[in-house]
């Protein structure tokens, strides 16, 4: 698994939200946009994935326009949340728990970080 693979990708994001909504505090899109503390990827690469997660339900705060020659289009529509089916992926798929052990310590010391500056 490498760090800019779509799982981990997912993971990060997925696990953000998550994080945010038991904690009471909303989402900031820069935290988790395509040039964030998370994850550096291109945009058309992170507007697929936002798209993708939008489209199984997994995610709200997006709506997904229309489809240029790289990438979707996106319109933010907030609040930005995980869903329930979103929380379910992100706990029992196996590709989920792969990317899990692969971002391992690190990504929880960013998260908390990142998470520690919303609620100050």
């Amino acid at each position: 698994m490498a760090k800019n693979d779509m799982e981990v990708i997912m993971y990060k994001i997925l696990r953000y939200l998550y994080e945010c909504m038991k904690l009471g505090v909303e989402p900031e899109l820069e935290q988790f946009a395509w040039n964030s503390k998370l994850f550096d990827i291109p945009q058309s690469y992170w507007c697929k994935i936002i798209a993708t997660l939008v489209r199984k339900g997994y995610i709200t705060g997006f709506v997904v326009v229309d489809k240029t020659k790289d990438a979707p289009m996106l319109q933010t529509d907030r609040p930005f949340e995980i869903t329930f089916e979103g929380v379910q992926f992100l706990e029992e798929n196996s590709r989920m728990q792969k990317a899990k052990e692969y971002c391992a310590e690190t990504f929880n010391v960013i998260l908390s970080a990142l998470l520690g500056a919303i609620i100050s």
